[in-house]
């Protein structure tokens, strides 16, 4: 599978429109879609703007119909999603296979689509619980093999050096993090990647909104997630009460996910999901719930990665 997947961050003028006041940005985007994609992103997060999700819809219509590939495709996921618009999944799909007639990528969403079975099996996974306080649960097989793959290819190219965030929110490289990892921004999260975040949420009896970005993280020998905790926010209170991890293949050793503090160690097989709580019920962090990613000695290591919040991550 080829990933035709393109981030809006990327490329001169994007970098470029992150400098640009948003009103001239505005009156820029008219004429390139480029910029319109960069101004939707920036309304979509509030880069030094309000957070407005209808105005970054507009902005994704507005790409699209300059022509810009990636405005068009993320005019059927924020449609599918909700974001901007009220979530309409059917008109979605018939956007989708009008786009599918001369775009590989919207035809390689189309057909698996078909392939999807995650939400099926979620009547049918029985969680094991490895640890009732604090809470940690396995999810053995909630994602197929071809699911996994998918995820897998998707990030791909997009790999970099993984970064940590800081308590202030800010992204920062740490040797305490030696992976390479790429993300999927909600303008990019295509229908495959939307339906792998519904069956996170149906299983953490959670909301798909209220998850961040799905991460996709590769560990190659030598490599590991030094012990940390997945919180972040002020005052010791973390905005992130639950972290769900997808191990998306097998040909690896080493690597486990260690628990140091309550002598808890896993290793999953291809498609099970590991859910722990970081927070404590007063939302402070549970010092328990520090953790590691084990050097991996052998192989490669793939997993997904989605930290959840307690509301919407898009305001």
């Amino acid at each position: 599978m080829r990933c035709m997947r393109s981030r809006t961050s990327r490329g001169s003028r994007v970098r470029q429109a992150v400098m640009i006041d948003i009103q001239e940005l505005e009156r820029r985007a008219r004429n390139d879609g480029h910029l319109a994609m960069a101004l939707a992103e920036r309304r979509l997060l509030g880069i030094d703007c309000k957070p407005d999700q209808r105005a970054a819809l507009e902005a994704v219509k507005l790409a699209a119909r300059l022509g810009h590939p990636d405005g068009r495709r993320a005019w059927v996921y924020l449609t599918n999603a909700g974001i901007g618009t009220r979530a309409d999944p059917a008109t979605a799909v018939a956007m989708l296979r009008e786009l599918a007639k001369e775009d590989r990528f919207a035809a390689l969403q189309l057909a698996f689509l078909d392939h999807l079975t995650c939400e099926k099996r979620l009547a049918e996974v029985e969680p094991k619980i490895i640890s009732a306080d604090p809470y940690i649960a396995l999810y053995p097989g909630l994602f197929s093999a071809a699911e996994c793959k998918y995820l897998a290819v998707l990030g791909t190219p997009w790999l970099e050096k993984a970064s940590v965030l800081s308590l202030s929110g800010e992204a920062r490289i740490d040797d305490v993090r030696d992976a390479d990892a790429s993300s999927i921004p909600h303008l990019t999260e295509d229908m495959i990647v939307q339906a792998v975040n519904r069956c996170i949420a149906a299983a953490t009896g959670t909301k798909p909104e209220w998850g961040e970005p799905l991460n996709l993280l590769r560990y190659r020998p030598g490599q590991q997630y030094k012990p940390h905790h997945d919180g972040t926010g002020a005052d010791n209170v973390s905005v992130r009460t639950l972290t769900a991890l997808i191990w998306l293949n097998d040909q690896f050793e080493g690597g486990e996910t260690d628990f140091p503090k309550i002598k808890v160690r896993v290793r999953g097989g291809v498609g099970d999901m590991l859910v722990f709580k970081n927070v404590k019920d007063n939302g402070e962090f549970d010092e328990r719930m520090i953790h590691a990613g084990l050097p991996v000695t052998q192989g490669a290591k793939w997993m997904a990665s989605r930290w959840i919040r307690a509301e919407p991550y898009l305001k």
